[in-house]
């Protein structure tokens, strides 16, 4: 089975030990970082996957609140800890809250929610597997051009023309569009990867999936799209070379 990815956020290092002394009680959970403030939590989510986040809410330069808005809905589940009980009814007017936790945080109290994030994982899964399911089943049946996105709670159609390329961060895909500007998707690059056209699509590194159609020159170890340069990762650079150059 997969564990869950938690991210644990705090000020307070006690908080941090606390935590993970109940997580490794756990089997089906582990601690892939740690940090302190809210402007480092953001840099880690740029660069990492995670399926949930610890989230204390006072804490310095960003509140476990404003840092909650910045991501707004692109944000991994969240549970909340904090040692004062008036925030707990704003914290669930987000919907990537799962639970709340009042410190000091009891273990039982602490298995409750986790297994609270684990049904909410699931269920969200379960979703997401049908949704694709009929997703590659409609376009099988009318050979779709275009594919479908979901954008702070608005499904966008996007036609494959309108694709310039996609970028992976952290959790999240960024498409970068010749119409509608920039759509941040919740969503794996990998996964995405099998739903493009092969014919279309390529990609060109760990980070970058690119329309073959916008392709101006291959410069080295890099691609120009407009007046874009995106770089070729090593092992995917005789693939590249071999599709667009024969």
């Amino acid at each position: 089975m997969t564990k869950i990815k938690l991210l644990i956020v705090d000020d307070e290092p006690l908080a941090h030990k606390v935590s993970e002394g109940y997580i490794n009680k756990l089997d089906d959970i582990e601690v892939v970082g740690n940090c302190y403030d809210g402007i480092s939590t953001l840099n880690f989510l740029n660069k990492n996957e995670v399926d949930a986040i610890l989230l204390d809410i006072q804490m310095p330069d960003l509140t476990g609140m404003e840092l909650l808005e910045t991501l707004k809905n692109n944000s991994p589940k969240v549970i909340f800890t904090t040692a004062y009980t008036e925030y707990a009814i704003q914290g669930f007017d987000y919907d990537q809250v799962v639970d709340y936790l009042h410190k000091p945080i009891r273990l039982t109290r602490f298995i409750k929610s986790i297994e609270r994030l684990k049904r909410v994982l699931l269920l969200e899964k379960e979703f997401n597997a049908k949704t694709q399911i009929k997703t590659e089943e409609k376009v099988e049946q009318t050979g779709a051009d275009f594919i479908s996105i979901k954008d702070n709670n608005v499904i966008y159609r996007i036609p494959h023309s309108d694709i310039f390329y996609i970028q992976s961060w952290g959790n999240y895909l960024k498409f970068f569009l010749k119409e509608q500007g920039v759509k941040i998707v919740r969503k794996t690059i990998k996964l995405i990867e099998t739903e493009l056209p092969q014919d279309q699509f390529l990609r060109i590194h760990k980070s970058y999936i690119i329309n073959i159609n916008y392709i101006a020159s291959i410069e080295g170890s890099q691609i120009r799209i407009d007046d874009l340069k995106l770089p070729i990762g090593k092992s995917y650079l005789v693939n590249v070379k071999k599709t667009i150059v024969g």
